[in-house]
């Protein structure tokens, strides 16, 4: 099991946080599941595999100030922008 979801360490010293780590990992397949077939209905993005799409979400971030000053969104690369788009996504590093 630990192999077909791809979890590279699953060393815990509990069973209750052996499920919740399967849980999350669940929760995780589900949405890069779904994921995966939206992008499939787009001619960009529908030779993406779902480790490409995780990557290329993983990295995404935002900056957050306290006080006065605003957020900032560092810029989207390529395939970030491109997974975007497909999602009919707004994101204010793609401005």
């Amino acid at each position: 099991m630990k192999n077909e979801l791809d979890m590279k360490n699953l060393r815990v010293h509990t069973d209750e946080n052996l499920r919740a780590r399967l849980f999350v990992q669940f929760l995780s397949e589900i949405i890069l599941r779904e994921l995966k077939v939206t992008l499939k209905n787009n001619d960009l993005t529908e030779n993406l595999t779902r480790k490409q799409i995780s990557d290329a979400l993983k990295g995404m971030h935002k900056i957050t100030f306290a006080n006065k000053y605003k957020d900032i969104y560092p810029k989207a690369n390529k395939k970030q922008r491109l997974i975007l788009n497909a999602l009919n996504i707004k994101c204010k590093s793609l401005d």
